[in-house]
């Protein structure tokens, strides 16, 4: 019986995605390089979901428990609203954008805010989370029962809500959002007055 040598073909099928395997390590090594310089990273776009609803009005305690907030609260004022929770690995990721924004314009009482909404953790969970991650000033909301999330139709986590100062809801922002986006959004917010 004659010895079968394997068709170029099947040879072909398998050195390809070894090949394929070596290019992807080798970039990621040469990008974990120290020194190296960085991938690219391109300007956020701008907001391309484009709303207009009144914003449903609701009350929640933020973490202290002793203090109710509402959206009514930041009348005259852009509110981004911003729904999370500490299991959601985007949420975390932008946690620190969300409180240098805050931070940066809590002392303007007409500027712009933020209200971080966690859904269905208690308060002593929220508070030890953020104090590992050294956002204790971050403002957080809790919707233990999740029925805000429910009003606002969020499905997804995270999702931000952009209301203008009137009270309407005017973007929506599924997924990460990041220090930059929050300006465009502003900027958004600023031209269509």
């Amino acid at each position: 019986m004659a010895k079968q040598s394997p068709s170029p073909s099947l040879l072909i099928l398998l050195i390809l995605p070894l090949l394929a395997t070596l290019v992807a390590l080798m970039m990621l090594a040469l990008e974990a390089r120290p020194g190296a310089e960085p991938s690219p990273t391109f300007a956020p776009a701008p907001p391309r979901t484009v709303l207009d609803f009144a914003a449903p009005d609701f009350q929640l305690p933020l973490l202290d428990g002793l203090t109710l907030v509402s959206p009514g609260d930041y009348a005259g004022r852009p509110l981004f609203l911003n729904f999370w929770a500490t299991w959601c690995v985007p949420c975390v990721r932008e946690l620190p954008a969300l409180a240098e924004f805050a931070a940066e314009h809590s002392a303007d009482p007409a500027g712009p805010a933020l209200l971080a909404i966690n859904l269905g953790e208690t308060a002593a969970q929220v508070a030890g989370f953020l104090g590992e991650l050294g956002l204790e000033n971050l403002p957080v909301a809790l919707d233990i029962n999740q029925a805000v999330k429910r009003d606002y139709g969020v499905q997804n986590l995270p999702t931000t809500f952009v209301i203008d100062g009137e009270g309407i809801t005017r973007h929506m922002k599924l997924g990460e959002m990041t220090y930059d986006e929050m300006g465009i959004y502003l900027d958004a917010l600023e031209q269509a007055d």
